[in-house]
């Protein structure tokens, strides 16, 4: 019976190391993209927090809006929907800070299914 439970624990801690792994690589991955976009701007003399208060006229948002969906990305509609950078750039919200309300029922079923799983782990 120990022996069950044993294997089981480590096939489960596997999962959780390549979870954790894959993870990693996202975020790697998501750096190396930020800082090739940040390359590019400063090529063009530019910067992101200059990027994201660009406002565009009617025709350039068409021209925008044509090239994002180019690129499978969603359009920009109102100059409302572009968000304001912060002063410092992105900031994670701080450790321990409720999470953002579910996007939709799987979503919010995921994390209650992955809250429970963690529960036996909480200290």
């Amino acid at each position: 019976m120990t022996d069950e439970r044993n294997r089981d624990l480590e096939s489960y801690l596997a999962r959780i190391r390549k979870t954790i792994s894959d993870s990693e690589r996202l975020v790697e991955a998501a750096k190396l993209r930020m800082a090739e976009t940040d390359r590019l701007l400063e090529k063009q003399g530019l910067t992101r927090e200059q990027v994201l208060a660009f406002r565009f006229t009617p025709e350039q948002r068409e021209a925008v809006n044509r090239e994002l969906a180019r690129q499978g990305l969603p359009p920009v509609e109102d100059d409302a929907e572009i968000p304001a950078a912060p002063a410092g750039g992105f900031a994670p919200p701080p450790p321990g800070a409720p999470l953002p309300p579910p996007a939709d029922d799987e979503l919010a079923e995921r994390r209650r299914k992955f809250g429970m799983m963690m529960k036996p782990f909480q200290i």
